[in-house]
């Protein structure tokens, strides 16, 4: 919780003294950045949960966790739009949650972006999954955890 406010105090001074500086004419929409913000906290929870149990099961899995998410930034749409990409790659890509936070963020900037592709079931039932099973083993094998 303290790491989401930090970020969004962050976020918010940074972009502020970005818009006041720059003479820009961004017509920022509050709604989209705050549910792109709120998505990510509720998929951060769930990924850091079974995170938090598996790197205490599997002292492994945090070399493992390392190499597997090193693409992510590359797949999560920072760099590329996704409606830019062949269908053969968005039909991939869309199962990555961290694009639809993206394209929701971008929504807010951007006022001509339409993300149609964007599903918050999907990020919720990701987030949420993660979140009630990393809670359940955590549960379950804390004391293991505690006694390595």
């Amino acid at each position: 919780m303290l790491n989401s406010l930090t970020s969004i105090v962050i976020t918010t001074l940074l972009m502020t003294g970005i818009l006041a500086v720059i003479d820009s004419r961004t017509a920022i929409d509050l709604p989209p950045l705050v549910e792109a913000i709120a998505l990510a906290m509720i998929l951060g929870l769930g990924v850091g949960c079974m995170n938090a149990v598996l790197m205490g099961l599997f002292p492994l899995w945090d070399v493992a966790w390392s190499i597997i998410t090193r693409p992510l930034f590359l797949a999560s749409g920072v760099i590329y739009i996704y409606e830019d990409l062949p269908p053969v790659a968005q039909d991939i890509l869309w199962y990555n949650p961290l694009l639809h936070i993206i394209g929701l963020m971008r929504t807010g900037f951007y006022p001509t972006y339409n993300a149609d592709y964007v599903s918050h079931a999907y990020v919720l039932l990701i987030g949420m999954t993660l979140t009630a099973l990393g809670l359940t083993l955590m549960r379950r094998y804390h004391r293991v955890i505690l006694n390595r």
